[in-house]
């Protein structure tokens, strides 16, 4: 009788590979936990603003908008949106970059995700849309009223009637008065340089 072989405590190879493996569903479980269906909406909404060259989208269909693979303004700004965007929990450029690359090539994730954006109401979805940075071609739009006129909601009203193209869907006359309001106060209206 031969005495019991101790088991080794270096997994063998296959092993080791399916632990990996059992990794990556608990990343994408913390993640679904972490992303809330409004951090999903902003993300895209705020990808979809910031186009190279500051062009902005004709609008988006769709109450929540359509499957994020679908999107036809899909920019690599991330950084911007990190910057400029404030999201429910304090995620980092790489956790929004993984998060966007997971939107858009992760059937699963972003099948789940646009699930989960229907889901929003009517209200929580006019509230995201409001918090969508300026691009740069709304800003130099904006710029053009000068900071020594005092324009009132009609002048905002104008220029959301001449530009449709060029202002984010839900923009409205008072969010265009108050984001040139701060422009004005940080001297970054045309004649004030």
């Amino acid at each position: 009788v031969s005495a019991p072989v101790a088991p080794s405590p270096v997994p063998t190879p296959g092993l080791a590979k399916r632990m990996k493996k059992s990794k990556q569903p608990l990343q994408v479980t913390k993640d679904l936990g972490r992303w809330k269906p409004a951090d999903d909406l902003l993300l895209i909404n705020a990808v979809l603003q910031v186009p190279p060259g500051g062009a902005a989208p004709g609008g988006l269909p769709g109450a929540a908008g359509p499957a994020p693979h679908s999107l036809p303004f899909q920019t690599n700004d991330l950084s911007s949106v990190h910057l400029g965007v404030k999201f429910s929990c304090r995620f980092n450029l790489r956790e929004i970059q993984e998060r966007w690359y997971a939107l858009l090539y992760d059937p699963i994730i972003s099948k789940l995700a646009c699930q989960a954006m229907r889901q929003l109401h009517p209200e929580a979805i006019a509230a995201i849309q409001s918090k969508v940075l300026f691009s740069k071609a709304e800003e130099q739009l904006l710029n053009k009223v000068g900071s020594t006129s005092q324009p009132t909601l009609d002048t905002f009203q104008e220029l959301l009637h001449k530009h449709p193209d060029v202002f984010y869907p839900s923009r409205t006359a008072k969010a265009l008065q108050l984001h040139w309001q701060l422009m004005k106060q940080y001297y970054l209206l045309e004649d004030q340089t």
